[in-house]
């Protein structure tokens, strides 16, 4: 699987696709910066919730687009032709897409911490740290979908409901009761206790029930379970397509 990984990550070398991670974050803290101005505690809240919201949604969609998009082009010959299985190369472009997924909230939590140490910022560090590792599991089960969606029916239909999954999450049900049953809403809860934001991106009330921690680890086991079952479905598709 590291030969899959490796072969992957070659195949981006020199590619915007390789640096998309880096500058897709990069672009959200600059944003941030450039609309928030240096107001106190504005900027960490504005750049976390601008990414997970938004941005990183859209950054996974493109990323899940351009790693299929040259298979996709000849008719995914190059993965036919290879004497491993379509399904096992599939699994190692997901976990590759998924390492890119990682590095990006990684780079957002440095740019948050270290913008919070100059502006202020009432986000614990331990709380990024945990919002960190929460957003990478909670939104694997995108990568399977847009990876889909791009092969099916290329990147127009693949960022079209990239917007319309993360819209649908964020403003209806990511701050009620029935969060859980909406996978897009999943990462934007989880959000709340450990960053203390709104879906909006404002503070949490003191006395609101969104500070609850008891939703952290279900959520991350169901997000979990949504990735594993999205996988199932796509190798199922995949190695259907390789029959014809």
């Amino acid at each position: 699987m590291s030969g899959i990984i490796k072969a992957e990550h070659l195949k981006f070398k020199h590619t915007f696709t390789k640096y998309l991670p880096v500058i897709a974050p990069m672009i959200t803290l600059l944003l941030v910066l450039a609309l928030t101005g240096g107001l106190e505690n504005a900027f960490p809240a504005g750049a976390w919730n601008w990414w997970y919201a938004t941005l990183l949604p859209g950054t996974l969609a493109v990323m899940c687009y351009l790693s299929i998009a040259k298979d996709r082009k000849n008719h995914y010959y190059n993965l036919k032709s290879l004497p491993v299985s379509g399904q096992k190369l599939m699994i190692g472009k997901m976990i590759y897409l998924a390492l890119g997924l990682l590095a990006a909230n990684v780079i957002v939590f440095l740019g948050a911490t270290i913008g919070g140490t100059i502006f202020g910022t009432t986000i614990p560090i331990e709380g990024a740290a945990v919002a960190t590792i929460l957003l990478t599991i909670s939104y694997l089960w995108e990568i399977p979908v847009y990876l889909f969606l791009s092969a099916k029916f290329g990147m127009f239909v693949d960022i079209f409901l990239c917007m319309v999954i993360s819209i649908g999450g964020v403003v209806t049900v990511a701050d009620k009761s029935s969060w859980w049953l909406c996978p897009s809403s999943i990462p934007v809860r989880l959000m709340c206790p450990t960053l203390g934001l709104l879906p909006n991106g404002l503070p949490i009330p003191a006395e609101s029930e969104l500070w609850n921690t008891g939703v952290i680890l279900p959520g991350a086991i169901l997000s979990l379970v949504w990735f594993i079952v999205c996988v199932v479905i796509l190798n199922l598709w995949f190695k259907k397509m390789e029959v014809k």
